[in-house]
């Protein structure tokens, strides 16, 4: 049956074998062509316009599981003769010419069509502010958890990142970095449609940029190039590193939720942390036809918890920068300040702004909100040996011991705050492991700390309180 699309007066209702879909808004960055055919990607649309050759696309089909032979022969058939095939998402990234993609919009099997995007790390130019350090030390938890500091152990999270640099000591391949993952998307190298591909077991992923160093040793780090100092949230966590280098497009993030799903239950991978985004997705309602948010409900659906960074583009309004970061089943942070403000930088939501979706029979609210502040700003974590700017050097010598200068550097943004908040899940999940998605939102959002002078589009429910969050888990 075709996906058909009935615009009425106050929003849209969508109806299709993938998904049903209803909005107090409709969609921006959606819409249906003619004949009941699939969902076309407006950017996408716009730059076939003006574009002869192929294109980079992503392609969702209406199937379970990941791509099949019946899929492959399909683009064959079209003539499409480059592309990379996800083993647990029904996901394609292609490149398609303008007829091409007319004639798959038709195809029965095709949910829809989007441009593989550039996307951005949400870096500006810790543990004693969240409550963590209060977690490891409180003798009634440590009691309740069998004489051990609660640490998130053996929760598996995913660092979808610019890559993990494992020859750090807090950060170790084969220690608490159990698995480091290199798959970069390069569609114009291929020579024909292939299962992706990705090296595994890499010392090190972050040669680059080592923003995605900084926030594994966020999440995880241990702490021991500084004698604990600079411990992470969770080092009792079994981080997974899925590095795409220091430049990212949706396709290589699409990469990271397929791998979480294909390794799950190898590595116990219950978390996924995302610092990346578009700023040119900012302002856009939630679209549960792109591709992320297809490949994040997959997650929900087995138990992932995805946690995005809000954005850098503060302090205006409508600044989130992506529609998928306002997924009901996902959680978002702004970065607040050390005394606990909010950044400037920190990208906020709409007052008031959101809508009811149907998706596969259940109806969610969502909603153009962070769902929680956590520090990000001036945070320290691990740092690679790569050089850093002239900034992080300043407050480098600023915040950290001369002694620990090889080891740790400064960062800001809300790709800082996510970790924050991705370790603290990984402590509810160590002390409640039955917790889904939204009970986790919810103990997040009922222990937050109120920040006064702000509203909800603009913090969320509050500054993140991992002491008070960790009671409410166990009793949840």
């Amino acid at each position: 049956m075709k996906k058909s699309v009935t615009y009425l007066l106050m929003g849209v209702l969508i109806l299709g074998m993938f998904f049903t879909v209803s909005w107090v808004e409709g969609p921006e960055s959606a819409e249906a062509n003619a004949n009941n055919s699939a969902l076309l990607d407006v950017t996408l649309e716009e730059v076939l316009q003006t574009t002869t050759g192929p294109v980079e696309v992503i392609i969702t089909f209406d199937h379970d599981g990941g791509i099949q032979q019946e899929h492959v022969d399909l683009l064959k058939r079209l003539g499409i003769k480059k592309g990379i095939t996800f083993q647990s998402l029904p996901v394609a990234g292609l490149l398609a010419t303008k007829q091409q993609v007319e004639k798959l919009l038709d195809e029965e099997s095709v949910v829809s069509i989007y441009l593989n995007k550039s996307l951005q790390y949400e870096n500006e130019g810790s543990t004693s502010y969240t409550g963590v350090d209060k977690v490891r030390t409180d003798e009634e938890l440590r009691t309740q958890n069998g004489g051990l500091p609660i640490s998130g152990k053996d929760i598996g999270v995913v660092v979808n990142d610019s890559g993990v640099d494992g020859t750090h000591h807090d950060i170790k391949l084969g220690r608490n970095l159990v698995q480091n993952v290199f798959a970069s998307s390069n569609l114009n190298a291929l020579t024909g449609i292939l299962p992706i591909t990705y090296v595994e077991n890499v010392p090190n992923t972050d040669s680059d940029s080592g923003h995605g160093t900084h926030v594994a040793g966020t999440v995880g780090g241990t702490g021991a190039m500084s004698g604990g100092k600079y411990e992470g949230v969770a080092p009792g966590a079994k981080l997974i590193g899925y590095g795409s280098g220091a430049v990212v497009a949706m396709l290589d993030t699409i990469g990271g939720f397929d791998y979480a799903l294909t390794h799950q239950q190898e590595y116990n991978i219950r978390i996924i942390t995302n610092s990346w985004g578009a700023t040119s997705d900012a302002g856009t309602d939630f679209d549960p036809f792109d591709p992320i948010n297809i490949a994040t409900k997959k997650l929900y659906d087995r138990g992932i918890i995805t946690v995005f960074s809000a954005g850098n583009s503060g302090p205006g309004e409508a600044t989130i920068s992506g529609n998928y970061k306002k997924a009901p089943w996902v959680i978002t942070v702004a970065a607040g300040t050390k005394d606990g403000e909010l950044a400037d930088f920190s990208s906020r939501g709409v007052k008031d702004r959101g809508g009811s979706v149907e998706v596969d029979g259940t109806t969610y609210m969502w909603e153009d909100s962070p769902t929680i502040t956590a520090p990000g700003v001036d945070i320290i974590s691990a740092r690679v040996l790569s050089p850093l700017s002239a900034l992080s050097a300043q407050k480098d010598v600023e915040y950290i011991d001369p002694a620990h200068l090889p080891y740790y550097t400064t960062f800001s943004g809300t790709s800082m705050a996510a970790p924050h908040v991705a370790g603290i899940i990984a402590l509810l999940m160590e002390v409640n492991p039955t917790l889904d998605t939204f009970e986790i939102k919810d103990i997040l959002q009922t222990s937050a700390t109120n920040m006064e002078g702000y509203e909800k589009w603009e913090v969320g429910h509050g500054y993140v309180n991992a002491y008070e969050a960790v009671k409410l888990a166990r009793t949840y």
